[in-house]
């Protein structure tokens, strides 16, 4: 029912492998299933990786969680000048930078520019709220900390990563570079409703997001994390420095919690979300990419760790993830978890729809563009994300975002006044809308951007004409 291509299941209970199986294709367009040795993008899930990174670099003597990030890193600059200079590796790690969540991101989706550019342009956003004023959840700072790591160990990232991580632990095939993943056979392909999708290099969310792995070596990982940072006789990580990631540093809301073994508490650590269920500590992350969708789940108090990969956005993911879940902790459950998040996602879906019926009934026809179709090209810019371009194309309007040209290219189709309806080449966005900043004078300044698109910010994009 959920039309899944192919996904890997593997389930951690009393020291041993209990459950681990795989299903479906690597890519539905060429042969090949997916198996225990099937690499995915495990996208947000890599942020846990980041932070047992930093705890290693603790462990070492060569910084400490309340250092602040601009005595290892001298190049960092936020528009803040206060929470630039104030803010730790451990505000880093827990989302309370000022930023809002997914703040920033489309300067690294889908383009070119090195992690270091990414967080040069960081400069350009302002940051809404106060430093650890409340949670917001940021790709950035995590971006950040891989640079952080660079500067402190002299390693990049992914190196610092496979040395004291994968090679450590005994996870040789998993990698913290997309560099040549399209071409690896044991690679499982990214998808959008069932149809495989053009491969996107995530290598400029670094530490944020950018690692590969199988069920298989992700069940090493687990044990890490049940072991408390010991995996046979070697400490990866002390205790101390576990239970200071999977301790709370910012709050959540968990709801009214009157519910006898509900959740009472919600927070987040570092590089990893907690809440409590049944009176015991769950320990989570989840992840989300287009085309790849992943979650870890370490419940110590059961002995139970637990992680689901996917290449496909789906409902599937957390519908697996609370029926393990059920099975251990609440055995006498009869919910079914698969049809309940199959309905959420056609409901999802069906909003979507519903919204275009309502702008259309709402669009003001017969109206006029306020200036002529030529008036509009030019070059625009946003300070923090970059370049548009508007031209005419054999006689229509056509609009790129140069540094992702690729897959932010669109016609611009007359909607009403001026505003512009427009479709990305991007399968992962919805339609949206370029609106004109017009004058009194029949002059043009710029444009901003409307696209409900929750995992980015288009809307506050406000770019600026630079050349006609």
């Amino acid at each position: 029912k959920y039309e899944m291509p192919g996904f890997a299941v593997g389930v951690i209970k009393n020291g041993e492998v209990i459950f681990m199986e795989s299903y479906g294709n690597k890519n539905n367009d060429v042969s090949g299933k997916v198996d225990e040795n099937t690499l995915f993008g495990i996208a947000s899930c890599s942020k846990a990786f980041t932070s047992a990174a930093i705890s290693i670099l603790v462990e070492q003597g060569k910084l400490s969680w309340k250092d602040k990030v601009v005595d290892h890193y001298p190049g960092f600059k936020l528009f803040d000048p206060y929470i630039t200079a104030e803010l730790t590796i451990e505000d880093l790690l827990s989302h309370r930078s000022g930023f809002e969540t997914f703040d920033g991101d489309l300067i690294w989706y889908g383009n070119d520019r090195t992690t270091e550019e990414v967080v040069a342009r960081m400069q350009y956003r302002e940051n809404p709220f106060g430093l650890r004023e409340k949670f917001g959840y940021s790709n950035l700072m995590f971006i950040t900390a891989g640079e952080v790591i660079k500067h402190t160990s002299g390693l990049s990232w992914p190196e610092f990563i496979d040395k004291y991580i994968f090679d450590a632990i005994d996870m040789p095939t998993s990698n913290a570079t997309n560099d040549g993943f399209e071409n690896n056979a044991d690679a499982a392909w990214p998808h959008i409703d069932g149809q495989a999708m053009e491969f996107i290099n995530y290598d400029n969310i670094g530490a944020a997001g950018a690692i590969n792995s199988s069920i298989s070596e992700m069940m090493q990982w687990a044990f890490l994390m049940l072991n408390k940072g010991k995996i046979g006789d070697s400490i990866i990580f002390s205790e101390r420095n576990y239970y200071k990631m999977v301790t709370q540093h910012t709050m959540l809301n968990a709801g009214r919690a009157e519910t006898i073994g509900g959740t009472h508490f919600a927070g987040y650590g570092l590089g990893w979300f907690l809440k409590d269920y049944k009176g015991k500590k769950i320990i989570y992350h989840g992840g989300g990419l287009p085309g790849f969708h992943s979650k870890v789940v370490v419940i110590p108090e059961d002995s139970l760790a637990y992680v689901i990969l996917a290449n496909q956005l789906s409902g599937l993911v957390p519908a697996i993830d609370r029926k393990i879940m059920e099975l251990h902790l609440n055995p006498t459950d009869t919910t079914n978890w698969a049809e309940l998040y199959l309905e959420s996602e056609k409901k999802q879906k069906q909003r979507l729809e519903e919204k275009w019926v309502k702008l259309e009934s709402e669009r003001i026809k017969d109206t006029k563009m306020s200036i002529a179709d030529s008036s509009y090209c030019g070059i625009y810019e946003d300070k923090m994300y970059g370049k548009a371009e508007i031209s005419l194309d054999e006689g229509e309007l056509k609009i790129v975002l140069l540094p992702t040209a690729k897959l932010f290219t669109s016609n611009m189709e007359h909607w009403h006044y001026n505003t512009f309806k427009i479709e990305f080449t991007d399968p992962f966005l919805p339609p949206g809308f370029v609106i004109f900043d017009i004058d009194v004078k029949g002059e043009l300044s710029g444009f901003s951007m409307d696209m409900d698109a929750p995992d980015f910010h288009f809307n506050k994009l406000d770019f600026k004409r630079v050349e006609n």
